[in-house]
């Protein structure tokens, strides 16, 4: 592959620093390393598409997926979208000793609405803290989460989880109102 084709190809790749919670920031200035069984490059449509045990790594990051598609119109702007059995992530949390870990069936990113969406039994974790649903959305530039519940069968149908641990503050004692 040219190096012109790689340089390509990397930038495509970007849309892979995904910010999913105050995300290490060093990441975004290191390489980018993708591995998989095949790889395939359109310039004239802008399309890479990576199948087979895709690994991406940047800094801290870590995507694994079946399957990545990265598409870039002629403004720049990047679409990701990663199949999996589940796709999972990991991120390193930026100036803590924390991780961000999530999974879903798919993973869909765009940089036009800053959109990132977890579909399938998506979960996100935080240290103890845990969100799960069918779709997960985070606003990449507002920090927000949506979980909405599936229509699968069983006890929890329908039906959104979220945990969070107990806050502390004042030297341990637990923050209440």
């Amino acid at each position: 592959m040219s190096n012109r084709k790689r340089r390509l190809a990397l930038g495509f790749a970007l849309a892979f620093a995904l910010p999913f919670a105050h995300a290490e920031l060093a990441d975004r200035d290191k390489p980018i390393q993708i591995t998989a069984d095949t790889g395939t490059l359109d310039q004239l449509k802008g399309i890479t598409v990576w199948k087979g045990n895709v690994v991406v790594v940047q800094g801290t990051m870590k995507v694994n997926a079946a399957e990545v598609t990265v598409t870039r119109d002629d403004k720049g702007n990047q679409t990701l979208v990663a199949l999996g059995k589940p796709v999972t992530f990991k991120q390193k949390v930026e100036g803590k000793d924390e991780w961000i870990e999530g999974q879903g069936s798919r993973l869909d990113y765009t940089t036009v609405t800053n959109l990132a969406v977890l579909t399938g039994n998506a979960r996100i974790k935080r240290n103890q803290d845990l969100v799960v649903g069918n779709v997960i959305t985070y606003n990449t530039n507002t920090e927000q989460y949506e979980v909405k519940g599936g229509s699968a069968t069983g006890p929890n149908s329908g039906r959104v989880t979220v945990i969070l641990q107990p806050t502390t503050v004042n030297g341990g004692k637990n923050n209440k109102p």
